[in-house]
Order: C-alpha cells, then sequence, then structure tokens
C-alpha cells in the first residue's frame, strides 16, 4: 500500500431518484439520480429509508457515520425538494457499538446492530421521551430487512461469520407475531455475491413482490439487483433475478450503489466515492482523542432507549 492511499478517503451519500419504479422497469439504464448536497467532510451519510415527507421535504432516516468515531449511528435528515440541499440534521439512535440500516416498518426502526448479537426494533415512547426497546431475535444479523406477508413475519439478512458471509449468505426468519423469530428450515437459504445481501425494503408493483439486493461480486456495494420473490413458505424459498441497475452514470457517488427503497414517487438510493484529503485523514488519525472530545461535547447524543 503506496503512500498515497493513506490519503484516500471512502464518502457514500444520499440521492433521490424523482420518477416511480415503473420508469425505472421501462428504462433502468437512466436512473437520473440526485444527490444530496451538504457541507460535512468528517462523516458520510448511508443507506436511507424515507421516514415521512411533505411538499418541502424529505425526511430520511440514514446511517451517519463519523470517521472520528469508527462507527455509526442513526440520525434524521431534513433534505430541501427542490434544491436537494440538507437542512437539519437530528441524532435519533446512538449506541456504543455500530448502527446503521434504519428499517422502518410502522412506527418502529429496526437498526443493524450486529455487534450486539442480536436484531432489536425501537418504537417511540411519545414525545421527546426516547425509545423502547425490543428484541426480535438473539441471532447477529446484518441488513436486517422485516416483511409481514401470507399472515406471517419474516426477517431477511446476512450473517457475519466472516466478512463474506455478511456479503453471501442469505437466512430467513420468521414468526406469527413481531418477535421471537424462528429460522427458516432451508437456512442458509442462498449463498451468493451477487444477490444475497438486502438492499432495502420489499416492494409491490402490478401485484408481484420484488426484494431490492447489493451484488457484492466486484466489491462490497458495487451495484444493485432486483429479485422477484416467487416462493415464499417456512420451509421453502425461491426468487428470480429481474433486474439490473447501477449508478456508474450518476457521478461523483458512481463507484458503488447499495440502497434501493421504493416509494409512490421516488426512489431512495445511496451510492459511493473516494477521493485523496490532505488534511482530514491523517488529522483524524493523529488527533483522534481530540477530535472524539470534541465531537461528543458538542453533537447532540440522540434519545433515550428504555429497556
Amino acid at each position: 500500500m503506496g503512500i498515497k492511499h493513506r490519503f484516500l478517503l471512502g464518502a457514500w451519500n444520499i440521492g433521490v431518484v424523482p420518477s416511480g419504479i415503473d420508469d425505472i422497469f421501462k428504462n433502468p439504464g437512466d436512473l437520473k439520480i440526485r444527490w444530496v448536497k451538504h457541507k460535512y467532510r468528517d462523516r458520510y451519510f448511508a443507506d436511507p429509508f424515507l421516514q415521512t415527507q411533505d411538499d418541502r421535504y424529505y425526511y430520511i432516516l440514514v446511517e451517519e457515520y463519523i470517521f472520528c468515531e469508527d462507527k455509526g449511528r442513526i440520525s434524521r435528515l431534513t433534505i430541501d425538494k427542490n434544491s436537494l440541499r440538507l437542512v437539519n440534521k437530528e441524532t435519533i439512535l446512538n449506541d456504543k457499538h455500530h448502527l446503521s440500516y434504519p428499517f422502518i416498518y410502522q412506527d418502529h426502526i429496526i437498526p443493524e446492530g450486529y455487534r450486539s448479537g442480536a436484531v432489536y426494533a425501537y418504537k417511540p415512547v411519545g414525545g421527546d421521551e426516547g425509545y423502547q426497546k425490543l428484541k426480535l431475535t438473539d441471532h447477529a444479523l446484518v441488513d436486517p430487512t422485516l416483511l409481514e406477508y401470507n399472515g406471517k413475519y419474516w426477517i431477511f439478512a446476512t450473517t457475519r461469520e466472516s466478512r463474506e458471509d455478511s456479503m453471501s449468505k442469505l437466512s430467513i426468519f420468521c414468526s406469527d407475531q413481531l418477535g421471537e423469530f424462528s429460522p427458516h428450515e432451508m437456512n442458509p437459504v442462498k449463498i451468493d455475491l451477487k444477490t444475497a445481501r438486502p438492499a432495502g425494503h420489499f416492494f409491490k408493483h402490478r401485484g408481484r413482490l420484488f426484494r431490492p439486493v447489493m451484488d457484492c461480486e466486484k466489491s462490497y456495494g458495487h451495484s444493485i439487483r432486483i429479485m422477484e420473490v416467487k416462493k415464499l413458505t417456512c420451509q421453502e424459498y425461491s426468487e428470480q433475478e429481474v433486474l439490473s441497475l447501477s449508478s456508474a452514470l450518476s457521478p461523483p457517488y458512481n463507484m458503488g450503489f447499495h440502497t434501493f427503497n421504493v416509494y409512490d414517487d421516488c426512489v431512495i438510493v445511496d451510492g459511493y466515492r473516494e477521493y485523496y484529503s490532505y488534511l482530514i485523514q491523517p488529522i483524524l488519525f493523529k488527533f483522534k482523542k481530540l477530535w472524539l472530545y470534541l465531537y461528543t461535547k458538542y453533537e447532540s447524543p440522540g434519545k433515550a432507549i428504555v429497556e
């Protein structure tokens, strides 16, 4: 590894495709991703899930990864729809371990926190009083994605026995209620770098059920594939690829593409870029304790969690 590589930073950013999924199925090569504009260079934003929107703003839950902390937290971004400028940022969940992938189910937030050894759902307890924490499973899962289907609850996720497993080994868990999930009889239901790891919530289009996945064959989060669910029971699972998508024609965040969340009038995505910074990385490493002190002193810690 050369000295030049030490000054290389990788960063994700949030993007919006201002069209519905029907247009993307018709013309998948023309995504027209618009990237969020913000001033931050000491962190990145990834894994976007749209919480709500109004006439002026998108309100999006994201992983906010701070370089000097070397871990993620869950934050809510307020983004102007016209300019796509970030106008407000609020910490929602923060913990001692890394949090990412803030999947939303009704009023629950179900983030990835595999280092905790379990999957938890966080439900607001009212006002600014924080969140109630509900354990869904004792398995350490990566990008847990909840689906309510045929009278049951399902969690799709990869496992973390190794880095490659987290990109290639898909497991499913099922339950009759939101909690006490049991492993699928076929686990792992799939081992494939191209189509295993979840990349967003399931969506329906013209009566068919689809699952976005990240293609990690060339590199982590290289591109997106759309899988159609063909069969899902407690004993069987099958799916078929129907579409491949890339951010390659949407610079500058066109080196990776690993979240794809479909909504009525838009698709919320993220993208990756690398760039050379001759100041930030050496400073972060040399003065890490100072950065951590200043950061924890002036940044919002997030809302309380009620066990």
